[in-house]
This record gives structure tokens, C-alpha cells and sequence, in this order.
């Protein structure tokens, strides 16, 4: 779609005018950044808006989406009014569709431009122009996909690039085209999505008063039926140890010893085992009244890793447990 959307400017452009710059926010639930289970399948917006309003609205857009550590797939169709004026055939999109060209984990040439040509000879596009689309505090949902996450726990961002659009020049009535001005590239914010295998339904614990805290694992329906081992430490989470190419993160001490070598030994229960038929699993932590004292104002991380039999296919984020008077 470059060398398509490069033809579309030198035909719609006319003598050069001031123009807004296109601001994209990418979204999920109205957030730029969310917290999800491993493999979720997450729904993301991409939303633009014009810095300005010296212009009668977008004309034409294109961006790459990429993703580090996760395979993009095509963008859907475009749902709504002004949105579908953008794809083939009220519009004209990249051939291989609006949702863009599959390259590698990324997803190129994503979008369309409306039928600013008048266009009256071919197919497509055929549609009218619809203005005043992302204007000034009427941000508009320009593309909406899906991305299934990693099962491995981590923080992932899907970010765009290579920005390219047109708005309508103002003034114009379409009478004989709809002239164009190429528009800049604002601000781009990023959708921020942590996987996280691992939650605790409390992060500090009285040695004093006693009590017992629930760890909730979390693998993921894909790894359902294996095998896990929960782990611990006493001295922090970075860098953590190398497990079958995976990073637990959890720095190697007396403590992680004592766990590997007690499986479920006091205070643990449920610290090795299955996860059950959805990925799920529990550990629990049961300290009495007034034990350990000498260990108060110890921090203790706990983070698990998941294994299929035959390699370590999976390690969870850590989450820590302050041990209080």
C-alpha cells in the first residue's frame, strides 16, 4: 500500500496547504493499558484524532502494527458508517485487505483512504466522502483486532508505525474533487499488556497475628493438565535463573533450597502439583500465631514454572509477600 497510497497523494494533492497532524491512541476497553491472564485473547482499538480542525476531516490513513513477542493477525473489517468509506468498495484499501498484510509477527499497510477521486469508472472505490472524521474532540475507532497473548508472563506493546494520512483540504465541496493535504504524524500512545500467571489475595502477612495467604496460578488453558513447581526467595526477582531458556524471577538463595528440597513442607501447601482441566491451580501459605519472628520485615517473592513432561514450558510473573511483626 505505500506505492498505491504514494500514487493516491500525487493525484489528490493539490498546492500545499497547512494541515493537522494525526494523533493515534491504541486502546482496550478505553485503556492504554490493560493486565491479562496468559493466552487471553485481547481486543484493541486503534483511535485517531486531528490535532486541528483547519481541514474538513480525514481523507486517508495507513500504519504497520507490531507487537514484540507476538504474532499479529489481520485487522477486521471496518464496522461502522464513516469507517467502512475507507475499505474497498465504498473505498480503496491495501489488495490484500483493510486489516492489513500479514508480514512475519507484523501487520503492514493497515487502513484505506475514501473516494476522494470522485472515482465513476471502475468498481471501487464508489463511495460518497463522508467529512468531518476525526475532528478535533470527535475521535473516531479507525480499525479494531484481536491478539491472542503469550501464555508466558511479561509485559507486551503494540505500537504503530509508519504513519501515513491525508485530511480535506478546507473549503472543499467536492464539486470537482475532493482536494487533500498530506497530514503529520502526532502523537502515537501504545497499548501496554502485561500477562500475568500469578496472583496473591494478599501481599503482606502479621507473623504476630498469623494467618494464610492463597497464591492463584494461573497457566492458561493451554497448558491444562501440567506439571508445576512453585518456588520462593528471599533476596529479590532480578535477574532471576535461567529454567529450559525461560527466566524465573526469582534470585537463587537458601530459601529457593529450602523450597525445592521441601515440597509442600511447612508453611506450603499445594506449592507442587497439576494444573487442573482450565489451568488453574493453588498454593497456600499457613503461618501460626507467632511464628518466625526473626523474619519480620522479610520480603518473600514466590513466582512458579510450568513444565509438559518434557521441557519447562512456562514461568509466571513474581508476587511478593512482606512478612510484618
Amino acid at each position: 500500500m505505500n506505492r498505491l497510497t504514494s500514487l493516491l497523494t500525487v493525484c489528490a494533492l493539490g498546492t500545499a496547504a497547512s494541515a493537522s497532524d494525526l494523533n493515534l491512541s491504541i486502546e482496550s476497553g478505553g485503556s492504554n493499558a490493560v493486565t491479562v491472564s496468559p493466552g487471553e485473547i485481547v481486543t484493541y482499538n486503534v483511535v485517531g484524532e486531528l490535532s486541528d480542525s483547519l481541514n474538513e476531516g480525514l481523507a486517508l490513513f495507513s500504519i504497520d502494527l507490531s507487537m514484540p513477542g507476538v504474532t499479529l493477525t489481520p485487522a477486521g473489517a471496518p464496522t461502522s458508517t464513516n469507517m467502512q468509506n475507507f475499505d474497498s468498495p465504498l473505498g480503496l484499501s491495501n489488495p490484500a485487505g483493510f486489516g492489513g498484510t500479514q508480514t512475519g509477527a507484523d501487520l503492514k499497510q493497515i487502513g484505506g483512504m475514501q473516494n476522494t477521486l470522485l472515482n465513476g469508472f471502475a468498481p471501487a472505490p464508489s463511495g460518497s466522502v463522508i467529512t468531518g472524521i476525526a475532528q478535533p474532540g470527535s475521535a473516531e475507532t479507525l480499525l479494531t483486532g484481536q491478539v491472542t497473548m503469550p501464555t508466558q508472563s511479561g509485559t507486551y506493546t503494540l505500537d504503530a508505525s509508519n504513519v501515513l494520512a491525508n485530511v480535506i483540504r478546507q473549503g472543499e465541496t467536492g464539486l470537482v474533487t475532493w482536494f487533500v493535504d498530506e497530514a503529520g504524524t502526532g502523537t502515537v500512545t501504545p497499548l501496554t499488556v502485561t500477562v500475568e500467571s500469578l496472583f496473591a489475595d494478599t501481599n503482606s502477612l502479621s507473623l504476630s497475628a498469623g494467618g494464610t495467604v492463597t497464591l492463584t496460578l494461573d497457566g492458561g488453558a493451554s497448558n491444562a493438565g501440567n506439571f508445576y513447581f512453585m518456588g520462593a526467595s528471599a533476596s529479590g526477582t532480578t535477574p532471576g535463573f535461567v529454567v529450559d531458556g525461560l527466566v524465573l524471577p526469582l534470585n537463587f538463595d537458601a530459601f529457593t533450597t529450602y523450597t525445592i528440597n521441601n515440597p509442600n513442607g511447612a508453611p506450603y501447601s499445594g506449592k507442587i502439583g497439576f494444573l487442573d482441566g482450565v489451568g488453574l491451580g493453588t498454593t497456600t501459605i499457613t503461618v501460626p500465631a507467632g511464628s518466625f519472628p526473626s523474619m519480620a520485615g522479610l520480603t518473600i517473592n514466590h513466582a512458579y514454572i510450568v513444565h509438559d513432561g518434557v521441557s519447562t514450558v512456562m514461568t509466571s510473573n513474581a508476587e511478593p509477600l512482606t512478612l510484618l511483626p
